[in-house]
């Protein structure tokens, strides 16, 4: 299996008697979670007396022929789970019956076969050239996006993808509409416990861009630029950066633990932030994330 840090990032290799014993599952009821050497099975739904524990060994948002293929060739057999069985991704229609009535199978499957392979390519490609080449993926699927939505296949990988390339580039705004389409759009539908450890780590990346365009706002090279972009925005920002500390902070018992490597890296971020910024109303969150929503679709659209 893969090991990985507090921020899911992928290290190595851990080998594990105990671990390995647990089968896949395109719909999961558990989660390896690593902290520091040691490793723990969480579980992310309630699982009877005698319940057999599962895992995912792939993305589970890859299309259902994706997800076999990958399985096939990495693990030698075939899924069968209730979701594979039922041609669900993350519990909805594989292929939408709107996809069904426009394309057949076999030119879905050249379609999503071309994007596999893009994908690959910039997965392998220097940091300079993956968004050229994820820039094609895009054109690919472009002219399907009513029958592709954001949560499907390809666009949470790209998005992501490019998220990652944006913050390495240090374009802020950039990495923050895209991580804030993904907050609302995408991981709600892939993850849809509040406290899943991923959709908590993808909210602590959001929470980290917030900060970091707070920081080009008062003290970067151009921070007249960067807060002028951001006061066009008409977001109560510090409102914002508590609400997103209390909701990972509600996150970490139930995903991570209080005591792992994930808590210990984000309670230095929660006491500097909560000293900085005093506690709003609950009310306050709730008038800016119908704001949020709003900006995430004018940022991407």
């Amino acid at each position: 299996m893969t090991a990985s840090n507090a921020g899911l990032d992928p290290l190595g290799t851990c080998l594990s008697t105990y671990a390995s014993q647990l089968n896949h599952s395109c719909d999961p009821n558990c989660i390896f979670i690593f902290s520091g050497r040691s490793l723990s099975v969480r579980s992310l739904q309630s699982i009877p007396a005698g319940g057999e524990l599962t895992i995912s060994y792939i993305d589970i948002s890859m299309s259902r022929s994706e997800r076999q293929m990958k399985l096939k060739a990495n693990y030698y057999f075939e899924c069968a789970c209730t979701y594979c069985r039922s041609s669900l991704t993350c519990g909805q229609p594989d292929i939408p019956e709107s996809l069904r009535a426009k394309m057949s199978t076999n030119e879905i499957l050249r379609l999503e076969k071309e994007g596999n392979r893009l994908q690959a390519l910039a997965a392998d490609a220097a940091p300079e050239k993956k968004a050229g080449i994820l820039d094609q993926v895009v054109d690919l699927f472009s002219p399907y996006k009513d029958i592709y939505p954001i949560w499907r296949y390809p666009w949470p990988l790209i998005n992501y993808t490019m998220e990652l390339v944006c913050i390495d580039q240090g374009h802020w705004l950039m990495a923050f509409a895209r991580a804030l389409k993904a907050y609302f759009y995408t991981e709600p539908v892939h993850y849809p416990l509040a406290w899943h450890p991923v959709r908590t780590v993808r909210t602590f990346v959001l929470l980290k861009i917030i900060l970091e365009m707070g920081y080009q706002a008062n003290q970067g090279p151009n921070n007249e630029q960067h807060s002028a972009a951001l006061a066009k925005f008409k977001i109560d920002f510090p409102a914002v950066i508590v609400a997103l500390v209390d909701e990972i902070d509600a996150a970490i018992p139930h995903g991570f633990g209080t005591n792992s490597s994930f808590a210990a890296q984000f309670r230095p971020c929660r006491e500097g932030t909560m000293a900085q910024h005093p506690r709003r109303e609950k009310d306050a969150w709730e008038k800016e994330r119908v704001k949020l929503r709003r900006l995430a679709d004018e940022l991407m659209d």
